[in-house]
């Protein structure tokens, strides 16, 4: 691939993480609250978090086909994004319907909404593996998360000071209508990215070479990866709900609170990137998946204002750690082609999880006595803590240059520098 191609590529791609992270700012911090304005009940919650992964999952059973009936991975990412912006556009029209019908319209555009994003995950993911090389993989998803990250928050920020002073339904309509028109300079930006006329990046047929199931890893990671899942969205849902009626929060201080965590996150991937290139990804899962437990515990502390904050800022940071740790995980399980088929499995793995602990939270909160919520969050912290006992057992450290050298929690802390390993030369 020539080098004129790849950098234009790479623009691209970090033009289209620029318009989604203003899209996700209007929209996830968002969504539950304005559920909450169309007068949904907290079942109906639990249903609205439920249901899109459900169908996120069983819609990654057929990305891989859909994906060679299209012929090209930026075709079916741009195809799927498309349907993700229409989605949003219908979510805004929930806020002009009815009271009758304006929840089941935001619950199926969501649905459609989820699907559309997931399915779209895969294909790009096999693009941006032609673009970056491995050993600097981490480091630049890493730093494009990191301007995600900022992104994100200035768009969850202007949300906020818009619901204060323009509060009601038709201002989270406006929103997602909002929303909708940063999609829709994705999938422009999706068009300046360069694909390979050769097909060798595209998922070829199971009988075609061995499947997924051939690496031993595999099996633990995916156990792992859907049991933290389902325990973290038990409670997932209620985060929101506890907030604004239990607490009482406006939508600043709720916003402050929900979107702290996110954007440490985005803003240290860049760190653990260069963390999971220099030590390998298994490390860095490690210590996310002994820090994931802690979470709910800390949340269950206290109710304050300040208190919750620490607490988000801790969460980023070992979300982070989760999240690039996985993403070059995926990456150095798979080969070319194998890399959309092990990105849509670990895509129905999660949204798997995340629609299961979604159902069993729904079910949960409206039976516990005293403090539901609080009661769920000690729960997740069991549930959070046994989960990881797979990956920890079946799961060893990856082949890969600087994977077995000592040094990584010092470097984790910042006490050391990350030196990032080349790949060794193809022989």
């Amino acid at each position: 691939m020539k080098d004129g191609k790849v950098r234009r590529s790479v623009r691209a791609s970090m033009k289209d993480g620029v318009a989604w992270a203003g899209m996700t700012g209007f929209v996830e911090p968002y969504l539950i609250p304005f559920a909450l304005a169309l007068g949904a009940s907290n079942p109906a919650i639990g249903f609205l978090r439920a249901a899109p992964p459900l169908a996120a999952s069983l819609a990654q059973l057929l990305n891989e086909k859909m994906i060679m009936a299209l012929g090209s991975c930026r075709r079916a990412v741009r195809l799927d994004v498309l349907a993700q912006a229409l989605s949003l556009f219908a979510a805004s029209a929930a806020g002009l319907l009815p009271e009758r019908w304006a929840f089941p319209c935001l619950a199926a555009a969501m649905i459609i909404y989820t699907v559309s994003g997931n399915l779209a995950g895969p294909p790009w993911a096999a693009l941006m593996g032609e673009y970056i090389p491995a050993s600097r993989r981490g480091a630049f998803f890493g730093l494009r998360n990191q301007v995600v990250g900022v992104t994100f928050f200035a768009a969850s920020l202007a949300a906020a000071k818009f619901l204060k002073f323009y509060p009601g339904v038709m201002a989270f309509s406006a929103l997602f209508a909002a929303a909708g028109l940063f999609r829709l300079l994705s999938f422009r930006f999706i068009g300046g990215m360069y694909e390979r006329p050769s097909g060798c990046h595209m998922p070829r047929p199971a009988a075609a070479g061995p499947g997924p199931s051939r690496d031993p890893s595999l099996t633990p990671f995916l156990l792992s990866i859907f049991a933290v899942m389902f325990s973290a969205f038990l409670a997932a849902p209620y985060f929101s709900v506890y907030l604004l009626r239990d607490l009482q929060y406006d939508y600043l201080r709720y916003m402050i609170v929900m979107t702290s965590g996110q954007v440490v996150t985005y803003l240290v991937m860049r760190r653990w990137g260069e963390l999971a290139d220099s030590f390998g990804s298994v490390r860095v899962l490690r210590f996310a998946f002994l820090g994931i437990p802690l979470i709910p515990l800390l949340w269950a502390l206290a109710p304050s204002f300040h208190w919750l904050l620490a607490v988000e800022l801790f969460s980023g940071i070992v979300w982070a750690a989760y999240g690039m740790g996985t993403n070059n995980f995926v990456y150095e399980l798979g080969g070319i082609s194998l890399r959309a088929r092990y990105n849509a499995l670990f895509g129905f793995t999660a949204c798997l999880g995340q629609f299961a602990g979604a159902l069993a939270g729904g079910y949960l909160y409206g039976s516990l006595p005293g403090e539901a919520f609080i009661t769920l969050l000690y729960i997740s912290a069991g549930l959070r803590l046994a989960a990881i006992i797979p990956f920890f057992r079946g799961v060893r450290e990856r082949d890969v240059p600087g994977g077995h050298r000592p040094g990584f929690l010092l470097a984790a802390i910042g006490f050391r520098s990350v030196d990032v390993y080349p790949a060794p030369p193809k022989k």
